[in-house]
């Protein structure tokens, strides 16, 4: 095994590329790692959301504005009431959906009319108009329960900026410019390990030596000075 390991790490010493896809990669695996790991500490598949609508920034007393990073933890329906700000599916058919809103009423199972047996929540958003409600809505599309705002000034709105260009928001598939640029990217990388630069020869100064000439003819010595240079293509 430890014959394999000396062997890529050769590999990598004399490819460039290879070793940044392979620092690439790690910086991934290392990414997606630490996602899990708050993913299982907040007990909710998303824990760290960006706001991308004004609903919740009423003019005199805004909570969420667009581009806010929001921290959300999973919550058991029992520990709902009225006025906690939650996350939830408000698609049926689109799971990826996602509302953040106020509860307004909560329906225990006792007095569920809709879905007699289990919690159910009617929501609002704090900037629409009154009557403008989503609900009553089963405790199994609830995602978590909005905990604090992570204040990183500009972060959430350049992801949204990204994602708009690179997603289509109406049909969710990525928009013909964002695969241009991946595309680009991908031959970008290739194009610097085809033409990597060589690297440069040292440079060597030869000894200057003595002769001896008749005293009739004497010159001075001369030191040549040769520049061995490479350049890439």
């Amino acid at each position: 095994m430890s014959s394999y390991i000396r062997k890529f790490q050769s590999f990598l010493r004399k490819n460039e590329t290879a070793r940044g896809l392979f620092l690439v990669g790690i910086v991934i695996l290392g990414a997606i790692g630490v996602w899990g790991g708050i993913r299982l500490a907040l007990n909710t598949e998303y824990p760290i959301l960006v706001v991308s609508s004004g609903s919740m920034c009423p003019p005199n007393n805004c909570v969420l504005p667009v581009g806010a990073l929001v921290v959300i933890r999973g919550s058991d329906p029992s520990a709902l009431k009225v006025g906690d700000i939650i996350v939830f599916r408000g698609n049926p058919s689109d799971p990826n959906y996602l509302i953040i809103h106020r509860i307004i009423i909560l329906y225990t199972p006792s007095n569920d009319p809709a879905y007699p047996g289990q919690y159910a929540f009617v929501t609002h958003g704090d900037a629409n108009p009154p009557g403008f409600n989503e609900g009553p809505n089963p405790a199994s599309t609830l995602v978590g329960v909005y905990q604090s705002t992570i204040p990183i000034p500009y972060l959430g709105s350049a992801i949204l900026g990204i994602r708009g260009f690179m997603y289509d928001d109406k049909t969710g598939q990525p928009t013909l410019q964002g695969i241009l640029v991946i595309i680009a990217l991908i031959l970008t990388l290739f194009a610097f390990e085809i033409a990597e630069p060589g690297k440069k020869k040292s440079s060597k100064i030869p000894e200057k030596t003595d002769s001896s000439v008749a005293a009739t003819d004497s010159l001075p010595s001369i030191l040549t000075l040769r520049l061995d240079s490479t350049v890439g293509s």
